[in-house]
């Protein structure tokens, strides 16, 4: 295999792994979003904080759609640590994966 054509594969992986790694960060922010009460929510990190460090048991928090949703916060925490830790395993692995078919 010549110079050039090593060159031109090197680029091509490069590019299909920054294309995937793109898709499936996409695909994970759609894991991500949890529907409770009524309302659609995208769980952040931003989220988490905000209901691990709420005082009162009740709040109304606005969903996606900009609709106040009534939100029983320890029930809707620990179903958001749920999702987000299993998003973000997926993620992690699947990640993994796509690098490993980069080296290879």
């Amino acid at each position: 295999m010549n110079e050039i054509t090593k060159l031109v594969e090197q680029v091509r992986l490069s590019t299909d792994f920054q294309i995937n790694k793109q898709i499936l960060r996409e695909k994970i922010q759609t894991e991500l979003h949890i529907s409770f009460n009524g309302g659609m929510f995208l769980i952040t990190t931003d989220l988490l904080a905000f209901l691990a460090t709420w005082p009162n048991e009740l709040l109304y928090l606005e969903d996606i759609f900009q609709n106040p949703i009534e939100i029983k916060r320890q029930e809707f925490l620990d179903r958001c640590r749920e999702r987000y830790q299993a998003a973000m395993n997926s993620w992690h692995q699947q990640y993994a994966e796509t690098r490993k078919i980069r080296k290879v």
